[in-house]
């Protein structure tokens, strides 16, 4: 039983990269694609990073915490170009009691603070597979202290995007 629980988690953790591969290159080369096309394969590929990082703490220690917020020029370069692509379909309203607090979010800074942080991850599995388990650490603390808001609000967004018949 132990055994195929490993099975599932490694088959797992190949799938997180290979769809934080897919992200990256959709973020990468979003002026390759119709925005609707872009925003529907967004949709797709979010969730299915969401769900791994789960496993990921589930089955790693939390020793010591590797998250750093680094890159803002190049954060906000990308920002700028992915909201200029999004145009009307980047800003959303947060919050419940919207008309008082006039809480608004952003899919470019969303999606912006995502890329840096799985891109980092990608960049440590690059030079060398015996850095996977660092990247994995990298990706879950970030999840924990950072980018996982900026997920679950992309998630949400998207899915009001859907909703709306904008994707």
């Amino acid at each position: 039983m132990l055994k195929e629980n490993r099975k599932i988690i490694l088959k797992q953790i190949v799938e997180l990269q290979g769809n934080a591969k897919r992200f990256c290159f959709l973020i990468e080369n979003i002026h390759e694609f119709e925005a609707q096309e872009w925003l529907a394969n967004i949709s797709l590929i979010l969730p299915r990073i969401h769900a791994v990082m789960g496993v990921i703490d589930q089955n790693n220690k939390r020793d010591e915490c590797f998250f750093a917020l680094s890159d803002i020029d190049e954060r906000f370069e990308l920002f700028c170009r992915l909201k200029k692509t999004l145009g009307e379909r980047d800003a959303y309203e947060l919050g419940e009691e919207l008309i008082t607090n006039e809480l608004y979010g952003s899919l470019s800074g969303d999606l912006a603070d995502l890329y840096f942080e799985i891109k980092r991850g990608l960049d440590l599995i690059h030079s060398g597979q015996d850095n996977l388990p660092l990247a994995l650490s990298l990706w879950r603390d970030g999840f924990f202290l950072h980018w996982g808001k900026h997920l679950i609000n992309a998630e949400k967004h998207l899915y009001d995007l859907r909703l709306h018949h904008r994707i």
